[in-house]
């Protein structure tokens, strides 16, 4: 087609080359957005052709539609891939036809795919259990994935990662995942004592295995774990202070936390759990009845921001009601705008995590606990608690996003000065490990700094962290770098300190808690 033709002299020239006008210097070099052309050389340098139609250039393949890629110069190109050929990604198949991993044949170690008739199922990044739940036949922690050569090859929000093909005993694939915040999915289990696959994509910083089982009286747990290089990280018949993975069966729920320490670091690939339920007295070999149910959480990215979320028992007439200041009380209203709580609490737990490279995010305050229509309900056996109650409590953290913190008139037995688990269920709300549990009866002899410093303590075990040094000076944290002392913050005692060594520092901060 004819170019436009511009009058010749100074005047125009000028005005060709106006910074000002942004349109009119477009068209100095090539006819402008939505003017119609032959070939992407028609086009301002900005912009290719495309139906005949000057349009911007892309960014990633979605851009452009399906049954094209994104080039690095930002060309839109059409997939030639026919039903049947051999594909690497989604991009290399013409429109209506998706890129399939074939089964579990494998090609120089590698999965093979080809192009197939695209499903009608979920888009890619939904929530899925099966393959054929997916407009492309492939499911893969939790999500439908496309199959990918690069980033460029996926949407917006998701980067081309290597994937375990849990199907194909591991074999990795590069398909599209979200690239930041962390990612939960259901892993089933089919009866109390099951052998699964835990896949983990090489864009992981940490997961969080949550599993729970219905009977209070049953412990659940990984009993042996080996690793993608088929190492065993973990047995149940081992002393559990003794190996790099740092995990126990529990009563009704567990968590087991990986990496517990930087000399033993996430490599990707299908990790292989033995999941059980055990009955007294609690052995391997002791199986129980109860059916685990187990949600995996991994971290995709180094998030930083921790966000709690601030529960108030009742505490009228309190007994360290002095250190509420002239209200003689504490509820949600109170603590958001009290200088002992607003500078001396929360000033001193800011900078007792900023050596952890941890910020505070958002914080929210709620009376505990509501009602539906936004009523306190009373519970006056959780306001002084006894730690075999502890889950009635813990299950009452609603906020799936950082962590939750009760504060309690009293934890028994008495000494007892906070309560929570180790490590905590990362991403799930309302588990009877849901949050940590703060006794406000240690401020009749300590200050709110002091209280600082042992919220700070337990909600870094719940992060994943260990004591340093346990009551036993035979037992110690899997961390190599981390001190004896007390001036470290996992510390067991209260007269503890703040330090944090760059292992402690690298595992705090690999926490899928954080986003």
């Amino acid at each position: 087609m004819r170019r436009p033709v511009f009058p010749t002299g100074f005047a125009t020239q000028m005005r060709c080359c106006s910074l000002l006008a942004l349109a009119v210097l477009a068209s100095c070099s090539g006819v402008g957005l939505g003017e119609t052309c032959a070939g992407t050389d028609d086009c301002a340098t900005t912009l290719q052709c495309i139906s005949n139609v000057c349009q911007a250039r892309c960014l990633r393949a979605p851009d452009c539609g399906d049954g094209f890629s994104c080039g690095a110069d930002g060309i839109c190109r059409e997939g030639n891939g026919q039903l049947g050929d051999s594909c690497v990604s989604e991009v290399d198949c013409v429109g209506g036809l998706a890129c399939e991993l074939s089964g579990v044949s494998t090609t120089a170690g590698a999965l093979q795919a080809s192009c197939v008739t695209a499903g009608g199922g979920h888009p890619a990044n939904a929530a899925c259990t099966a393959d054929s739940e997916c407009r492309n036949h492939t499911c893969a922690l939790g999500r439908c994935i496309d199959l990918c050569r690069e980033t460029r090859d996926c949407g917006v929000g998701t980067s081309c990662a290597e994937i375990p093909r849990v199907e194909a005993n591991g074999v990795m694939f590069a398909g599209c995942l979200q690239a930041t915040g962390s990612l939960a999915w259901n892993i089933p289990v089919h009866g109390s004592a099951e052998t699964i696959k835990l896949p983990i994509p090489n864009t992981a910083q940490s997961v969080a295995v949550t599993m729970r089982v219905d009977d209070p009286n049953q412990e659940v747990g990984v009993t042996h774990i080996t690793s993608p290089a088929n190492v065993t990280l973990l047995d149940f018949a081992d002393d559990p202070f003794a190996g790099l993975v740092r995990h126990r069966p529990d009563v009704g729920q567990s968590v087991l936390a990986m990496p517990s320490t930087p000399d033993a670091p996430l490599i990707p690939g299908a990790y292989t759990l033995d999941v059980r339920s055990l009955k007294p007295p609690f052995t391997q070999a002791s199986i129980g009845t109860a059916t685990p149910i187990v949600t995996a959480v991994i971290k995709l990215d180094a998030s930083v921001i921790l966000d709690l979320h601030f529960y108030f028992l009742n505490f009228d007439d309190h007994p360290c009601a002095a250190a509420f200041g002239s209200a003689g009380t504490l509820n949600a209203t109170l603590a958001n705008s009290a200088t002992f709580f607003q500078n001396d609490f929360l000033g001193k737990l800011r900078q007792v995590f900023a050596h952890g490279g941890v910020a505070l995010g958002t914080l929210s305050y709620e009376d505990c606990c509501l009602d539906d229509n936004g009523v306190k309900q009373a519970h006056p056996d959780l306001d002084g608690l006894d730690i075999s109650n502890a889950a009635a409590l813990l299950g009452l953290g609603k906020h799936r996003v950082g962590i939750n913190v009760f504060f309690v008139r009293s934890l028994s037995p008495v000494g007892l000065q906070a309560f929570g688990p180790n490590p905590g269920p990362a991403g799930l709300a309302g588990t009877s490990q849901s949050g940590v549990i703060i006794s406000l009866d240690t401020l009749c002899y300590r200050t709110w700094n002091d209280l600082a410093r042992l919220t700070a303590h337990e909600l870094a075990r719940y992060m994943g962290l260990y004591d340093n040094v346990e009551i036993d000076p035979a037992q110690r944290d899997p961390i190599s770098d981390s001190d004896q002392t007390s001036a470290n913050l996992m510390f067991y005692s209260e007269f503890g300190g703040a330090d944090l060594s760059q292992g402690q520092h690298d595992i705090l901060s690999r926490s899928p808690v954080l986003r």
